[in-house]
């Protein structure tokens, strides 16, 4: 290993008709079944109370002139016609009308109540009440300097009918004067009460959505929160993460101690994470011992960041209690571990379920890839199996706590060992093995220091001698894992056809088939990928290297089915043979 220039480093049509929601769907009434949304629902309120405002004063005209009380039928007949005919632009077209919209037609109706009081040749005929109503719905729905708009040009319209009515005298003056007054006292109170109902219903909206025991966001809160923050970062393409975690035992606490010390222990568990996450993260209780933080931001290394300090925080908290207390994280990333709220929580419970499989106390970041081979490599329909699943699942976390670079770098032996192995002709079943066997190659670099993996430079002897047990710890895992085979494997993936390579130079086929494939997939991606000692070398520079190095370092079949596999373009595609 050590004659070549490289080295292990760390690493619509009828449909749409049918499902077009009717008029009276869309003006807000319910029906069985059927949900509206809000912002809908508001603008139906609105259109609906002005509709009926209309429709009200068109009843009203229609009404003096079957009991021939109109002073001139035609104007009433004018009057009722102009009301209907706005109640039914509101009926037809409310979904399309902007907000000024309603403000104009509101507008409208004051010029028409004037035209009505005008037309009727009496200036305290019943239609001044209306007046009375539009300031209702101003003051209700409208702003305060809206509705005081309304209610002056309200004002204006009746003042403009007593002069139009050639009447100045003091009666028609004062009642004037007192029907602004009143409008202005029916205003206010409106507009009182809807302060007082908003601030009523923001309040019950707050708390249908955080929990009474330690304040935080409930379960409804928190998919209404995260599904806002997932359209946020769409929007503005940045990565969203989600922590969900679990406390360890909390079960074994509350039967020994009591449910008032478990309260205790979520109320002070609430008042971690309000400490430690940041001013943007929501932190809340989605389940009865479950928490999860939505980290707008954070991108899967932040957060894994952010869940070990609350990890660690919860438990130095709890070691001075009676009881001590732990609690296991898992963590998803969007987008790079799924675009839907669906799939990124999927995501965070299946990292949970790991973390709390490898002994709990601790943070998994989730990795798709990772799972979609172990479940392949095991043979399971889900890594939530109880035979292999905790096992398969802590080697994933292993890989998850390297450093981004060998991260990827696993999972590209991974690629390159299962498409050598296929082009060798194994069995598919074992092709699937090898290729997880790529993924997992590294995992004994867990018991080797930052010091050695990350050293900017060439590594000494005693760094080397520390290096060269890595094969050795990898296998003890997969043989604990019930993977005995992919560990044969592992042990052998440094030995080499001449004798010289480590633990056990081994030569020849001394060393199994699957670790000389493993070997030469190994080299070429860490050939052609950048390390903090050396930059990467050409994607050609390293196919010579092979071919060198075939016969001695490499078994010289692997390398010839390696190199046929890149010198074939659809296989170069399907394969990051690097540059």
């Amino acid at each position: 290993m050590d004659e070549c220039p490289w080295r292990d480093g760390p690493s619509h049509g009828t449909l749409a008709a049918v499902m077009q929601p009717s008029v009276r769907e869309r003006l807000g009434w319910r029906g069985q079944g059927h949900l509206v949304a809000e912002d809908r629902t508001d603008r139906a309120v609105m259109a609906r109370s002005l509709m009926y405002l209309f429709a009200a004063g068109g009843v009203v005209s229609v009404g003096s002139l079957v009991l021939a009380t109109a002073a001139n039928e035609w104007r009433a007949a004018v009057t009722a016609g102009c009301a209907f005919g706005l109640a039914a632009l509101l009926l037809v077209a409310f979904d399309r009308l902007p907000i000024w919209g309603f403000q104009a037609l509101l507008a409208c109706g004051t010029a028409l109540v004037g035209w009505a009081i005008y037309a009727s040749g009496d200036t305290t005929s019943p239609y001044v009440t209306f007046y009375f109503w539009i300031a209702i719905y101003s003051f209700y729905f409208l702003s305060r300097r809206r509705a005081a708009l309304q209610l002056a040009f309200a004002g204006l319209a009746y003042s403009a009918v007593l002069l139009s009515a050639g009447n100045a005298q003091t009666a028609p003056v004062i009642h004037w004067t007192f029907i602004t007054l009143a409008l202005v006292v029916a205003g206010a109170f409106i507009g009182i009460q809807r302060e007082h109902s908003d601030r009523l219903i923001d309040r019950l909206s707050s708390a249908a959505r955080t929990d009474s025991l330690t304040g935080l966001v409930n379960r409804r809160g928190f998919e209404e929160l995260f599904e806002t923050e997932l359209e946020r970062a769409r929007r503005g393409g940045r990565p969203l993460s989600v922590i969900v975690g679990d406390l360890d035992g909390f079960k074994a606490i509350n039967d020994r101690y009591g449910h008032a010390a478990g309260d205790r222990a979520l109320e002070k568990l609430s008042e971690i994470l309000q400490n430690v996450k940041r001013r943007v993260d929501t932190a809340a209780r989605i389940g009865g011992e479950e928490f999860a933080v939505i980290a707008p931001d954070s991108d899967h290394h932040a957060a894994y960041i952010l869940a070990e300090r609350m990890r660690r925080e919860v438990r130095e908290t709890f070691t001075a209690d009676p009881f001590t207390l732990t609690i296991s994280l898992g963590v998803a990333t969007f987008p790079r571990h799924g675009t839907t709220a669906e799939e990124l929580i999927a995501g965070g419970d299946e990292a949970l379920y790991a973390a709390k499989k490898l002994g709990r106390d601790r943070t998994v970041v989730f990795n798709p890839e990772i799972s979609e081979t172990i479940r392949a490599a095991t043979g399971q329909p889900t890594p939530r199996s109880e035979r292999h699943g905790s096992t398969v699942l802590a080697l994933a976390e292993v890989i998850d706590m390297r450093d981004a670079g060998t991260a990827a770098h696993s999972e590209t032996v991974g690629r390159y060992a299962g498409a050598i192995a296929r082009e060798l002709g194994l069995a598919d079943e074992l092709v699937e093995r090898v290729r997880f066997g790529g993924i997992v190659h590294d995992v004994g670099k867990i018991g080797i220091s930052d010091a050695v993996l990350r050293k900017p430079g060439w590594l000494s002897d005693e760094d080397w001698a520390e290096m060269h047990r890595h094969p050795e710890i990898g296998a003890r895992i997969l043989r604990g894992a019930n993977l005995g085979d992919i560990g044969d494997w592992i042990l052998a993936h440094h030995e080499r056809p001449d004798g010289q390579g480590y633990p056990a130079g081994l030569a020849g086929t001394e060393i199994p088939l699957e670790a000389r494939v493993l070997a030469v997939a190994d080299a070429y991606e860490a050939m052609t990928t950048d390390r903090v000692y050396r930059p990467a070398m050409s994607a050609e520079a390293a196919r010579e290297e092979l071919r060198q190095c075939a016969g001695t370092q490499f078994d010289g079949r692997v390398v010839e089915a390696f190199l046929e596999l890149l010198d074939r373009s659809e296989v170069t595609r399907e394969l990051p043979v690097g540059s």
